[in-house]
């Protein structure tokens, strides 16, 4: 049975849906998955069902802010209507990978296949005796792209470091030496590339190692580290966001969760995308302030609230429950500690670990 950390963070999990946007990336092959089923996702080729793209408007942010909208919509196998809220209890929610497409990249050295994959997160629920619904959590897909190669590293990454466990998961997709750019051969690797991360997410030891945490999401930390490094916040934008919602799906690592938000945040200042900015301080705010996060990201709350202070000066919105927080940590801390501009704290959190 849940308890009452787990109800209270089903109920955030509900709260951060108005914030969570997606973008599908066009492709050459696509591949329709099967329909979704009430048996375990967790053991299909490609279970999760079709997710359209979600791109949310600044006034479905606010409209879900503002409102209490926790029930996804049911699926078209769910037999008979389930109120989410009555059933929260016996609920929890379960991440299901998926590989979208597939497109050939040509370079002058090389050709070879990228694979996008999907990331959704479902609410599971009890349907019956002996039965299970998972229903999409809406706007909590996220994206990514990786070669066949990239796979393979972190399936003989973890052979070689979890080998009693990986020996259980069988059907990794083999090098093909002829003919590895057919169709046939592509969808073949996408359903055993899909199986084999499900796989991996299942085992509570083996998607919380560092080889696998890395392929999720590391390449594009470096990138959007470098665009903020060089001021390129347009470039640096949709990255974040993406990673945002990746981060907040998987649930691993919340110290990075705040600060790919931080980052997202002060990239929309720079593009003086106020609005969508104040909507998403809103919500970093929130996030600073539960209980379980008060210990994490501690330096960069004060800034944060400095960062606030001003963007809702911009916006004449009402400043004083932010002054408020602002004046009590300053007592706080020593007269002469002056607090660092978010943007600057961030860069040179960036640059040292780029050093180290």
């Amino acid at each position: 049975m849940d308890t009452d950390d787990d109800i209270s963070a089903l109920e955030e999990e509900e709260e951060e849906v108005a914030l969570l946007s997606h973008s599908t990336l066009s492709c050459e092959l696509k591949l329709s998955p099967p329909e979704p089923t009430v048996s375990s996702p967790c053991n299909s080729e490609l279970s999760c069902p079709h997710t359209q793209s979600l791109n949310t408007s600044l006034e479905e942010f606010v409209s879900c802010d503002s409102e209490d909208d926790d029930a996804p919509s049911p699926t078209p196998h769910s037999t008979r209507p389930r109120s989410f809220s009555a059933s929260r209890k016996e609920s929890k929610t379960v991440v299901r990978y998926m590989i979208r497409s597939a497109r050939t990249h040509l370079t002058k050295e090389e050709k070879f296949v990228v694979y996008t994959v999907e990331v959704q997160r479902f609410v599971q629920c009890p349907d019956g005796e002996n039965q299970m619904l998972y229903k999409p959590v809406p706007k909590c897909c996220a994206s990514f792209t990786r070669r066949y190669s990239e796979f393979l590293a972190v399936y003989s990454a973890l052979m070689e470091s979890h080998r009693s466990l990986m020996e259980e998961f069988e059907g990794f997709p083999k090098k093909v030496l002829i003919g590895n750019f057919s169709k046939e051969v592509i969808t073949e690797r996408c359903k055993g590339l899909a199986r084999f991360m499900n796989f991996v997410q299942e085992e509570g030891v083996l998607c919380r190692t560092a080889v696998f945490s890395k392929f999720l999401y590391h390449p594009e930390i470096i990138a959007s580290n470098n665009h903020l490094l060089h001021s390129q916040f347009e470039e640096a934008e949709p990255i974040l966001e993406n990673t945002y919602v990746l981060l907040n799906n998987l649930q691993w690592d919340t110290g990075l969760m705040l600060r790919i938000l931080c980052q997202l945040i002060v990239c929309l200042y720079a593009l003086s995308n106020y609005e969508r900015c104040y909507l998403f301080a809103k919500h970093a705010l929130k996030k600073f302030q539960l209980p379980i996060n008060r210990n994490v990201c501690k330096e960069l709350y004060l800034p944060l609230l400095v960062f606030c202070d001003n963007l809702w000066r911009i916006l004449g919105k009402d400043r004083n429950a932010i002054r408020k927080k602002i004046d009590i940590l300053n007592k706080q801390k020593a007269q002469e500690d002056v607090v660092p501009n978010l943007l600057d704290l961030l860069r040179d959190e960036i640059a040292i670990r780029t050093l180290h």
